[in-house]
């Protein structure tokens, strides 16, 4: 390397050492000077009755999205409705995992589900709500591989079923030559409509794919459509404030007081409640004891009073049976007690005539003005 090359290595890697010995102070610590941390403190506060898990972080042992997440039982909204969620599944790999799940529903044909050249099908399921989505309409988009020059003629056929089992054909389209697609893909590409014969209220829809010239099927998309209007299934598109667990089996929930709290009320409220389990405290997230189990029946709310104050800086929803086959869905967790940390401002400047002022510290907060009207 050349003299001046290394002159200027050495001075960059100096220059970088200085700039970045400040750069972060720990985890948790604020990154710079603490002079320019701007935000609430917290601090302990021992005597205020109140609802202690609100916005504390929750855990939970499976969730059946990356949507229905546990932080959701601890935001301060209660909700009532049964959230929207899909399922997909398809011929080859059977009901897909999580990771996968959305490939064919996405809005994005490049993520897609592998089916050989005949005989393969591709399942939706939009699930959730109390009434089922209207749909008169399946567009696709798949590419076709194959070692023939042309891949020849095809076939889509949609199908319907309540159960899963039973099926009904909905609409089928078929070709005689899958187009040609950009060159960068190396393949066929198919986009179809298939329109039904008339609208569609099943709780399953399976896209059957066939062509006998195609050596192996990607489909990228399979999006369902009513009057036009392209139907988002699942994911972030129809939001419920909810924790939904991926399994039906034990499963639980947490949430992290911060300290050892002092707690003697817990508030559940559930939109599929679970037939058995427990409320249980610890304070190592570890070692776990119950001190009360869950009503057998009842609605959808559990007024949980317990029998004396208990300690502890955790507090878990152990779920043992699920009352419904959707398995466990809550939607808040509420633990009162006293105890635990509390955001406090900073004080905010004193305001000085002619002089500039930060509105970063104080109890600042966004609020309606009522405008009176001119008279």
């Amino acid at each position: 390397m050349k003299p001046a090359i290394l002159a200027v290595c050495s001075i960059l890697a100096v220059s970088l050492t200085l700039n970045g010995q400040n750069s972060t102070r720990g985890v948790g610590i604020y990154p710079g000077d603490p002079k320019a941390y701007n935000g609430a403190t917290l601090v302990l506060e021992t005597q205020a009755y109140r609802n202690l898990a609100l916005h504390r972080p929750a855990y939970a042992s499976s969730s059946y999205d990356y949507n229905l997440t546990a932080q959701l039982v601890t935001d301060g909204i209660r909700d009532t409705r049964l959230p929207r969620w899909a399922s997909t599944a398809s011929s080859v790999r059977g009901v897909l995992p999580r990771k996968e799940r959305e490939h064919p529903i996405d809005d994005n044909p490049i993520t897609s589900v592998d089916l050989p050249g005949t005989g393969g099908w591709v399942q939706v399921e939009p699930a959730g709500r109390d009434t089922p989505l209207e749909v008169d309409r399946v567009d696709v988009v798949a590419r076709a591989w194959s070692f023939a020059q042309q891949p020849g003629a095809w076939t889509c056929v949609v199908l319907g079923s309540d159960d899963g089992q039973t099926w009904t054909e909905l609409g089928r389209t078929s070709g005689t030559e899958v187009p040609p697609a950009p060159e960068w893909m190396h393949a066929k590409q198919l986009k179809t409509s298939i329109p039904f014969s008339s609208s569609s209220h099943s709780r399953f829809y399976r896209l059957r794919i066939d062509g006998p010239n195609v050596g192996r099927w990607q489909v990228g998309e399979v999006a369902l459509f009513d009057k036009n209007k392209h139907l988002e299934v699942g994911g972030p598109y129809d939001f419920t404030s909810v924790w939904k667990s991926a399994g039906s089996g034990e499963e639980w929930i947490y949430v992290d007081l911060g300290v050892v709290c002092a707690v003697d009320h817990v508030l559940i409220f559930w939109v599929e409640r679970a037939a058995e389990g427990a409320i249980q405290i610890s304070d190592d997230a570890k070692i776990w004891r119950t001190v009360q189990s869950l009503p057998a029946g009842g609605g959808l709310t559990d007024d949980l009073r317990l029998s004396q104050v208990e300690h502890g800086r955790y507090v878990r929803v152990l779920m043992t049976r699920p009352a419904s086959p959707d398995g466990y869905v809550l939607s808040e967790l509420e633990v009162f007690g006293r105890g635990g940390p509390m955001p406090r401002p900073q004080t905010a400047p004193t305001a000085r005539v002619n002089q500039r002022i930060e509105l970063a510290r104080g109890a600042w907060r966004i609020q309606r003005v009522r405008i009176l009207p001119v008279r």
